[in-house]
């Protein structure tokens, strides 16, 4: 598979971001895989992403990731994205911007998965006490 495709395949994976696709996780990861961002890192264990990735779908009322870029780069692919979410169903929209360095293995599998993203301004802000906290260093710097 070439760059391209993977790009392609990784792209569909998180643009249609499901249980069905969470179940399938080896045909996105290789084995031994790296996966970090702001909340976890997770080493080689599909288990554990997919625990992890449930949770994220689970846990709040609206979740979706919408991929808008991608390039491959000499050190990897990026994927561009935002992440639009709702704790509960009548809370505002939330979207975080954010970045995947990805780089693959031959047979164009994940084999490290880096997302960067504001954590603080797309998640840890909208909690109730941590986010006023937050907000008042922000305003303060």
């Amino acid at each position: 598979m070439t760059p391209a495709e993977a790009l392609v395949r990784f792209r569909r994976f998180y643009d249609e971001f499901s249980e069905s696709w969470i179940a399938r996780l080896e045909e996105v990861y290789t084995p031994g895989f790296a996966f970090r961002d702001p909340f976890h890192a997770i080493h080689g264990d599909y288990e554990a992403l997919r625990g992890y990735f449930h949770r994220v779908l689970t846990a709040l009322a609206e979740t979706k990731f919408i991929t808008e870029d991608s390039a491959i780069g000499s050190d990897g692919c990026y994927v561009r994205w935002r992440w639009e979410w709702r704790r509960r169903a009548r809370d505002p929209r939330r979207v975080v911007p954010g970045v995947t360095h990805l780089r693959l293995a031959a047979d164009g599998r994940v084999a490290e998965h880096t997302d960067l993203f504001d954590a603080a301004e797309g998640f840890y802000e909208t909690l109730p006490v941590i986010g006023g906290a937050l907000r008042a260093i922000k305003r303060r710097l």
